[in-house]
């Protein structure tokens, strides 16, 4: 039983429209002025209904307004990095994070096309 709904969760993942390529390797690039150590670990990053949506960590104030994002197209990859702009210094911390959309025809990337994001990846 298990096994059937992993899998259902897998072909699901798989099934989904749009591309989200995790950039965590220490190859720097050169388009985007940031280095490795400003940028803010998250969670995990998905495309979802023409969003970028992003899991962080959050003490229970933390929006979308917290954080620049920065954009460079390369190719047929859109890359983003997400810096804090301000800590969320709320006590409500909440151990799985939040998840923030962010639409992506804001940043001029249209459906379907492959996204990159370049912060590292940590587990909740």
């Amino acid at each position: 039983m298990k096994l059937a709904s992993l899998a259902a969760v897998v072909a699901i993942a798989l099934s989904t429209s749009a591309c989200v390529i995790i950039d965590a390797d220490d190859r720097p690039d050169t388009s985007i002025n940031i280095t490795k150590t400003d940028l803010e670990p998250i969670y995990g990053a998905t495309v979802d209904k023409g969003d970028l949506v992003i899991r962080v960590s959050s003490n229970g104030c933390t929006r979308n307004d917290d954080f620049a994002v920065e954009s460079v197209r390369r190719d047929d990859v859109a890359s983003f990095v997400f810096t804090r702009k301000r800590p969320d210094l709320c006590r409500a911390l909440i151990a799985e994070g939040i998840d923030l959309r962010f639409p992506l025809d804001a940043f001029g990337v249209e459906r379907g096309a492959k996204v990159r994001v370049r912060n590292p990846i940590v587990r909740p």
